[in-house]
């Protein structure tokens, strides 16, 4: 896959490889990155998870009859001489439908190192806060490809938790000292990331289960492309997700959601790096499901416009949706990737499934506060692959506004 760098001053961004694994059904994203973690470094399974507010890691406080994952490895903390405690309190970290995560919150060295074959720039280091589980079960747990998430929500700063349930989301009931993930925060503060290229893209590709994950760069390939959407950021009931509303949604013939009904209530519509399938809406979901495992009939989202005004349009074909399962208690059956969430109202989220497809850049703005960079979300940038399917039918007159000062 080829990379390329977008220039701002001394600050170059970083690209770290991502490695494919098995397609599991359980809503997860196969991508992760390899990152070292402690001191000595121990490479551990990581994925870039726009979709949660939080770092996390399986560790060595795991019993042996739990935190069983396909990824299988976990951070051995005793063996870090840059491991610290922040608090040792055990509290639990919500996964959704997953079920809840027993954690204690610690801090140590994340080391993105060339021998690791993740980083371009050299070794790169960023200290956090990150919880290490300690106890997690379940199904989709057991299929899960990763080791460990690293959260890049859309905001970090978000201190209500009752709303979020039904996703990965952080918690602060009852601990002392309230832990902190600013992982992309970090990268800027340290003239790795410049504050004039505030962007996350992921390019992945199936055939070759090689991809990248870029912060504070551009992919070149794109800066001419007329086949892309901005798709602004709107709030949603879990704000650190990357949402933008949508006009309309139709499968077939049939409009699930319609102009008129969105005047009563808004849908939103989530890029999810950490997912695969698409979830959310419970009656959204299961319509979704039903006409598409019996039609393969398209899905067409109309969300954002172009720069001529008009609403732009994403078409997922069945060959998208309808997804081979790798491994897991799913291996060898072709499944429609449609999920109902439960609480996860008037929202339909996608990760892998769709993204796969697409070259994404998530684009946030800097407000600095007491010489302190602060981000907040701006929106998403998706663009047509040159020798992938149209996911995007709508066509602008301009290239991208992100490529101008690149």
């Amino acid at each position: 896959m080829k990379k390329n760098l977008s220039m701002n001053g001394e600050a170059t961004g970083i690209s770290i490889t991502l490695d494919r694994g098995p397609y599991q059904n359980n809503g997860a994203s196969p991508w992760y990155a390899c990152v070292g973690l402690g001191t000595s470094p121990q490479p551990l399974k990581f994925s870039f998870d726009t979709g949660s507010n939080f770092i996390w890691v399986t560790s060595s406080l795991c019993k042996p009859n739990t935190c069983e994952h396909y990824g299988d490895k976990q951070f051995v903390y005793q063996l870090s001489s840059s491991f610290t405690w922040v608090d040792e309190q055990v509290m639990a970290v919500s996964f959704g439908p997953w079920g809840s995560m027993e954690v204690q919150t610690g801090r140590d060295v994340f080391t993105l190192t060339p021998h690791l074959n993740q980083s371009d720039i050299g070794s790169v280091s960023v200290l956090s806060d990150i919880y290490l589980a300690k106890s997690y079960e379940g199904p989709q747990f057991s299929e899960l490809d990763w080791d460990g998430g690293i959260g890049v929500p859309s905001m970090t700063d978000v201190t209500e938790t009752a709303a979020y349930s039904p996703y990965r989301y952080q918690s602060f009931a009852n601990q002392a000292e309230a832990a902190s993930f600013h992982f992309f925060q970090s990268l800027i503060e340290q003239r790795i990331v410049s504050p004039q290229c505030p962007y996350v893209g992921f390019l992945t590709d199936i055939d070759s289960k090689a991809g990248q994950v870029q912060f504070g760069q551009l992919d070149d390939d794109y800066r001419n492309s007329r086949e892309y959407l901005f798709l602004p950021w709107d709030q949603y009931a879990a704000p650190y997700l990357w949402t933008s509303k949508i006009f309309s949604l139709s499968i077939g013939h049939k409009q699930v959601i319609s102009p008129e009904s969105l005047q009563q209530e808004p849908y939103f519509f989530a890029l999810d790096s950490g997912s695969s399938a698409f979830k959310g809406d419970v009656t959204l979901m299961n319509t979704l499901y039903n006409i598409a495992s019996q039609t393969k009939e398209d899905v067409v989202i109309e969300i954002g416009r172009t720069d001529a005004g008009d609403v732009g349009k994403l078409v997922v074909t069945a060959d998208m949706y309808n997804v081979f399962i790798e491994e897991g208690e799913d291996k060898g059956k072709v499944i429609t990737q449609f999920q109902p969430l439960e609480g996860g109202d008037y929202i339909a989220l996608v990760g892998s499934v769709m993204m796969d497809y697409l070259y994404t850049v998530y684009e946030y703005s800097i407000h600095y506060i007491d010489g302190k960079p602060n981000l907040l979300p701006v929106g998403m940038w998706v663009f047509n692959k040159p020798s992938g399917p149209r996911v995007i039918t709508t066509l602008q007159e301009l290239p991208a506004r992100i490529f101008d000062v690149n």
